[in-house]
């Protein structure tokens, strides 16, 4: 990954900062700098020189005035005002006030990356020595009885591995795995998780309903919508700042199976699913996180979680074992996992 810009903050609320330091932080950018205005003239030079890009909110104008002169005087440094007061974490505006401050960013910055690296997915593959799972036959396609969306970015490949890897093949329910990734890693992740997997792993495609047992990859470039004749790739890309967009995917999903539809938010850096979390609660879907602790970066979960959305949180194996659960206390006959790198 490319060396990522560095934030300067300056800012009279000592709140504002906190805020503004771990919302930066939850993108992977390093804040160089972060002070009241008062005390920005007696920083060194070189601080003040390494940032990329300034945020800069002061209400006393006899302190801008100064600072202003200073941070205009750098070459090519952005410095960007009215960010707004940021409202609280678990008010539903605070996610829209988050994706406005990195739209800004992104202006002057270029777009901010969350993706995982082709390394770090072929890490996992190399990490696991037990032998491939030996699929005898196909899964008969049978319709899924539950929809469960799971949607992962930075560090989010190893968390979801390890949650299909405890999944039956005779699991009643078809998951979406929504993954910021580029595109033209998307096979090789494919491959990677199929191959402990008890599932069936393949990329998405128009025309066919989302079966039991079955984890479809959903493509990175181009919108996916659902329909009475199945799923359907439009030739249209996400909108919004993450490929695929999350946050569209439970709207588009929710709008078609209602609650049937339910979400797991794994590890990864933004807030890509928190804008339509809310409505899907209110819908009566689940939404289960994972354990802040257990991920790479929590910043995906952490938001769920913070607006209170989030109806179960535990590590990928723990996810795993209440969905088996839940799955089983509705009757479906479900048999245990299957022991990976050990003989029948």
């Amino acid at each position: 990954m490319a060396q990522r810009p560095e934030i300067g903050v300056i800012v009279d609320s000592p709140l504002q900062r906190h805020v503004l330091h771990r919302v930066l932080s939850a993108y992977g950018l390093s804040v160089s700098l972060s002070c009241e205005p008062a005390l920005f003239e007696h920083q060194p030079r070189e601080r003040i020189e390494q940032a990329d890009c300034w945020l800069v909110d002061i209400s006393d104008e006899a302190l801008e005035e100064p600072i202003l002169e200073i941070l205009f005087g750098l070459d090519d440094k952005p410095v960007l005002f009215g960010l707004g007061k940021a409202p609280e974490k678990h008010d539903e505006l605070y996610i829209s006030w988050e994706r406005r401050l990195l739209a800004k960013l992104q202006e002057h910055l270029g777009r901010i990356e969350v993706l995982d690296s082709e390394a770090s997915i072929l890490a996992l593959d190399a990490a696991d020595e037990s032998p491939p799972v030996r699929h005898e036959a196909a899964h008969a396609h049978v319709p899924a009885k539950e929809v469960w969306i799971l949607a992962a970015s930075l560090g989010g490949p190893a968390a979801v591995k390890e949650f299909l890897d405890e999944m039956p093949a005779d699991i009643d329910v078809g998951f979406l795995y929504a993954q910021h990734v580029d595109p033209h890693f998307s096979k090789v992740l494919t491959q990677v998780l199929s191959r402990h997997s008890e599932l069936d792993l393949r990329p998405l495609e128009s025309g066919r309903e989302l079966g039991a047992g079955e984890v479809l990859m959903v493509p990175v470039d181009r919108e996916v919508r659902f329909g009475s004749g199945g799923m359907t790739i439009k030739e249209k890309p996400w909108q919004g700042p993450y490929g695929p967009s999350i946050d569209q995917l439970f709207a588009n999903a929710l709008d078609h199976y209602g609650e049937r539809c339910h979400a797991m938010v794994f590890s990864g850096m933004g807030n890509d699913g928190a804008l339509t979390a809310p409505r899907m609660k209110r819908a009566g879907c689940q939404i289960w996180t994972q354990k802040p602790d257990t991920c790479a970066n929590s910043a995906m979960p952490d938001s769920i979680i913070d607006l209170q959305c989030s109806d179960y949180t535990a590590t990928p194996k723990d996810l795993a074992a209440a969905l088996i659960d839940r799955r089983r206390k509705a009757g479906a006959p479900i048999s245990a996992p299957a022991v990976h790198g050990q003989s029948e």
